[in-house]
């Protein structure tokens, strides 16, 4: 356990004295955004399988083109396969990226393409918002690649822990996680029913990169579930 504590201290860069700014334009894009992706995750789990579906693949079906390639390849590659990894089914929704860069653009240009390919948002009551799902954010470009998430979650985070493409809305710099702040910050929507999974890779992931929105950043929470 002192070992992990050390990892997270390595990004704990101030203390708690410190607060999440943001302006009015970055609110209102938020917002807009939220919405679209509430409705889009909506129709892309709408005849889901919680039993036996993929949750690897329900919430990846944008897989955008980088350098000539798709983001994400599915399933453990016969030469990526070691003795420890027979003794577990990854399944063909196991998910990593081609093109791993670690790049902030990168982040920036992949949301831009996820945003391209959804429906307008349907009006939605922001009130309800805790009845529907919860927003997380996530720390981008630190990840140790151990697979513990991916697994625990069923596959629903990819194996370097970020979550599916098609829960992405925003992306913030210098968003402070409780202690620390995180260079670029990747907020997702999580629906309801997919809470738990998210919580299973929250629970296992060491460098601690994962925060739920309604409770790192109350007042702004609040402020956007009163809006009208």
């Amino acid at each position: 356990m002192d070992f992990f504590k050390n990892i997270k201290s390595i990004f704990s860069l101030e203390g708690n004295s410190s607060r999440n700014i943001w302006s009015e334009n970055e609110l209102l894009d938020f917002q807009n955004n939220l919405l679209q992706v509430i409705t889009w995750t909506d129709q892309l789990s709408k005849n889901f399988d919680f039993t036996n579906g993929k949750y690897g693949l329900v919430f990846r079906q944008t897989n955008p083109i980088i350098n000539g390639i798709p983001m994400y390849k599915f399933g453990k590659q016969s030469d990526e396969i070691t003795r420890l990894d027979l003794a577990f089914d990854f399944g063909e929704d196991y998910s990593s990226w081609n093109n791993w860069d670690y790049s902030f653009e990168g982040y920036d240009f992949l949301l831009g393409e996820a945003i391209k390919a959804r429906t307008s948002n349907r009006n939605i009551d922001l009130s309800e918002l805790d009845k529907l799902g919860r927003i997380i954010s996530f720390q981008t470009c630190v990840t140790t690649h151990d697979g513990a998430p991916i697994v625990e979650s069923k596959n629903f985070v990819d194996e370097a822990d970020v979550p599916p493409i098609d829960t992405w809305f925003y992306l913030k710099r210098n968003y402070l996680h409780s202690e620390h702040r995180c260079d670029q910050s990747l907020f997702c929507w999580i629906p309801k029913k997919f809470e738990a999974v998210m919580q299973q890779a929250i629970d296992v992931e060491i460098v601690d990169s994962y925060r739920w929105f309604d409770e790192n950043n109350k007042d702004i929470y609040e402020q956007i579930k009163n809006s009208r």
